[in-house]
């Protein structure tokens, strides 16, 4: 039995520690300025900051510049500083100082019995690069281009593959095998790259980067059929793709790689940052209730707090992104549901805890017009007393109207994130002062062409945008987009495959709108002296690189700058503006032969 004086202590240590949890709750509460935006980076750069392109390396591009190789082509030569120049038919060869590398699309430019005026180009002394190859039947019948391309023998018009084989030292990340495990035959739904290619021997002096891969038992490794290779013709290295690689965002990466393969050192500017973007979220109106109703028992509101967010917070908590979320005020202007201020100020106040970014979406869906939806997600705001500083958009596919309005009435965004890119570049600037970020990948549709296209752009941008797309849960049209499926998907996905970021930094959106602005306005050169290499640089108050060496180390850096290692060879440099002395040695890895017979 308890005495008083016991009961009373217990009593006192109870209240004294309820007290003490309500008085952190509360102040917690007040010291939570939900409506402050402390992701806003100010950088006074515009796109008329961004350099014209009159550099001292150039690049010819051979085919349509509107079609996937050209797009690549078009955006390496953009983020690289590269001199684009196009032709629509082979050219004579010219004394073009500077020529890094001559890219030729055979699928839109007619190389058919035109091999000679090709091999005319290896004079010019710059790599030449087959985005793509002729018909296998053609290539067996022209005896110039299997001399070009080191093609000893067409084995076969075309086989199927059971995966492909990327090498260590092509790409950032290292050796990759994308097949499916036999012992894991759900992985079949990952399958989506092209398997049916066909099948060249190369012959010496011929290097391979891609192979496809096939039964051991059947085919020795060394005679699988190669995707990228690189042969030797006249001084002058020509590479190979067998395969649709080289196309669109992916082709940037393989382009960079390429050009690292024949230099000795190369170095070029990235981004660095990785961006996981949550659209359409969270619903601030409780829209298709009835349907939701059905599935989760909840309507919208309930839904998103009582399972939607606690989900998401576990999955951020494990992966250790930084989120932005894209509030919708309302999608449905044909519903009269009341949009909730104190649900946007609880999702605001959540996000501040997490410290994650808050933007406004501009996906609607009724009979108004987009500057309509723009002035009512406005107004909402305005008369709902919110002064956060939404400085980002999200809109499901880019309208030319948008620029309008960003230039008069939504003149605090500073960057727009979309989802259906259509051939525009992956970073650019939309307007004079906006920039837009297309999404890289959708975290729920892990495929191996959207894990090659990642390990593309993190290795020639060290950028990606991974969208969350909240719209196809509150508005479910299959079982697939019911949040049980969709978040077994998303959560599997970003922690294990879309959460690989290396060493680049995880970021919000207007954290990587303020280093986009810095690396399109980044203006560099280089040279080499010896063991230390020397770039020049100017623009923003600090910019990233990457340089990717052979075999060689870095063992020093100018006081402007610093370097963290990557991988083998491969270094990310964080760098002010001036000259930058990069001092290298021969890595200890490198084993020499040290006998009788030097």
């Amino acid at each position: 039995m308890l005495s008083r004086r016991d009961f009373f202590a217990i009593f006192l240590m109870m209240a004294t520690l309820f007290f003490i949890f309500q008085f952190s709750l509360v102040m917690k509460a007040q010291g939570n300025q939900y409506d402050v935006n402390e992701h806003v980076i100010e950088v006074d750069l515009k796109a008329s900051d961004v350099p014209v392109t009159e550099s001292d390396k150039k690049v010819w591009f051979i085919g349509d510049i509107e079609g996937q190789v050209g797009d690549a082509v078009r955006q390496w030569c953009t983020y690289t500083r590269q001199e684009l120049e196009v032709f629509s038919e082979i050219p004579e060869p010219a004394e073009v100082p500077g020529l890094q590398a001559i890219v030729i699309d055979p699928k839109t430019v007619n190389v058919l019995h035109k091999t000679y005026k090709i091999m005319k180009l290896t004079d010019m002394g710059a790599c030449i690069i087959f985005g793509d190859l002729p018909d296998a039947e053609y290539v067996d019948k022209d005896d110039n281009l299997k001399k070009l391309l080191g093609i000893t023998k067409v084995v076969s018009p075309q086989v199927h593959v059971e995966g492909v084989q990327i090498f260590k030292g092509f790409l950032l990340g290292g050796e990759t095998v994308y097949a499916v495990n036999k012992n894991k035959p759900e992985e079949k739904k990952f399958e989506d790259l092209d398997l049916d290619i066909a099948w060249y021997d190369t012959g010496l002096g011929t290097k391979t980067y891609i192979v496809g891969v096939m039964d051991e038992e059947k085919v020795h490794p060394y005679d699988f059929p190669k995707m990228i290779w690189r042969s030797y013709y006249n001084g002058t290295f020509v590479y190979a793709v067998n395969g649709d690689y080289l196309q669109g965002m992916m082709g940037i990466g393989f382009l960079d790689s390429m050009l690292y393969d024949i230099n000795d050192y190369y170095i070029y500017p990235v981004v660095n940052a990785n961006s996981i973007v949550f659209a359409d979220f969270p619903y601030l109106t409780s829209e298709n209730s009835e349907k939701l109703k059905t599935i989760y028992s909840r309507d919208a509101e309930a839904f998103q707090r009582d399972i939607a967010w606690p989900g998401i917070i576990s999955m951020a908590t494990r992966s250790d992104f930084c989120m932005s979320c894209f509030l919708s005020d309302r999608y449905n202007y044909a519903s009269d549901e009341e949009t909730s201020v104190s649900e946007t100020k609880f999702y605001l106040q959540q996000m501040k805890e997490l410290d994650a970014e808050a933007g406004k979406s501009l996906d609607y869906n009724g009979n108004i017009t987009l500057k309509e939806k723009a002035d009512l997600t406005r107004k909402y705001y305005q008369d709902a007393g919110i002064n956060y500083r939404f400085r980002s958009l999200y809109i499901r596919e880019w309208k030319d109207e948008l620029k309008d309005i960003l230039e008069n009435d939504e003149t605090d965004i500073r960057t727009v994130v979309s989802s259906d890119r259509k051939n525009n570049q992956a970073i650019s600037f939309c307007s004079e002062n906006v920039t837009l970020q297309y999404a890289t990948n959708k975290a729920d549709e892990y495929t191996f062409k959207n894990d090659l296209l990642y390990k593309s752009l993190l290795t020639s941008l060290g950028y990606t945008n991974v969208l969350v797309d909240m719209g196809q849960v509150i508005w479910p049209e299959s079982k697939d987009d019911e949040w049980q499926i969709f978040f077994d998907h998303v959560f599997s996905y970003v922690t294990s495959y879309w959460s690989d970021w290396m060493i680049f930094d995880a970021t919000t959106i207007s954290e990587s709108d303020a280093r986009i602005r810095k690396m399109l306005s980044v203006k560099y050169s280089d040279e080499r002296n010896g063991d230390t290499i020397v770039l020049h640089s100017s623009g923003a108050d600090e910019n990233f690189f990457i340089i990717r060496l052979h075999d060689t180390e870095i063992v020093d850096i100018s006081d402007n700058a610093e370097f963290t290692r990557i991988e083998k060879d491969s270094y990310l440099l964080r760098v002010k503006p001036g000259d930058t002395y990069i001092t290298v040695k021969e890595s200890e890895e490198v084993f020499h032969y040290d006998g009788p017979f030097d």
